[in-house]
């Protein structure tokens, strides 16, 4: 079933707008630069609002590669598709410096070889990729309101496999432990943001009652 999917998400379902856009989302290489850009602009415009969401991004993608994706990884050490199975496309940007630059360039695809045997140190399951994307896209939701971002797991799941980067069972395991360890983390921050804040930084408690599940005040909304 496994190696089905992979056939038609990989090989059958394939479109020259999906490479494009399904390449560019799935190289991390690329989104870096703008990433950190939107940090700093967050934290230097948008008053504690922004600079708790930044912090929330960054606790949950840290916490996702030491407590999931790393350790689980090692444990699992799966092969990727492309390390066993022949002819697994392979999509992705064309190579660049800074990467950026790629989106000028044609899309990069090639397929792979033989399989490779008795593969070490597998790191395809789960996909960090996949549950960053989780943690991103529900920081936004929660933090600002715009609950379309919750989409971008599922359509970074679909872009790895899509790429031939992760088999469908590793990104849907991600989309399910995701969200589950996310939310337990935010709720724990939250917790420990309503408990000690109100002592520390009354005013910051006072703008932000919750960290995860309220907005900033109005004052707060004004001086932005």
């Amino acid at each position: 079933m496994d190696q089905h999917l992979l056939f038609l998400l990989n090989q059958k379902w394939t479109h020259p707008a999906f490479d494009r856009v399904l390449g560019t989302l799935s190289c991390l290489a690329f989104w870096i630069p703008i990433l950190v850009l939107v940090a700093i602009w967050m934290i230097c415009k948008r008053g504690i609002r922004g600079q708790t969401f930044v912090l929330l991004c960054v606790l949950g993608v840290s916490a996702n590669e030491t407590i999931l994706s790393q350790p689980l990884k090692k444990w699992t050490s799966r092969p990727r598709p492309h390390q066993t199975l022949a002819h697994v496309r392979r999509v992705d940007l064309a190579a660049a410096q800074p990467r950026i630059l790629a989106i000028a360039k044609p899309i990069d695809i090639a397929f792979s070889g033989e399989p490779q045997p008795n593969v070490k140190n597998g790191r395809s399951f789960p996909s960090a990729h996949v549950l960053n994307a989780v943690t991103l896209g529900l920081t936004v939701a929660l933090c600002w309101r715009l609950w379309s971002w919750i989409l971008l797991a599922p359509l970074m799941a679909w872009s790895r496999v899509y790429t031939g980067a992760h088999w469908p069972s590793d990104v849907l395991a991600s989309l399910v432990m995701g969200p589950a360890f996310t939310l337990l983390l935010f709720w724990l921050c939250d917790q420990a943001w309503r408990r000690w804040i109100p002592g520390l930084r009354p005013a910051w408690a006072q703008e932000l009652p919750s960290l995860v599940f309220s907005q900033p005040s109005a004052t707060t909304r004004r001086a932005d």
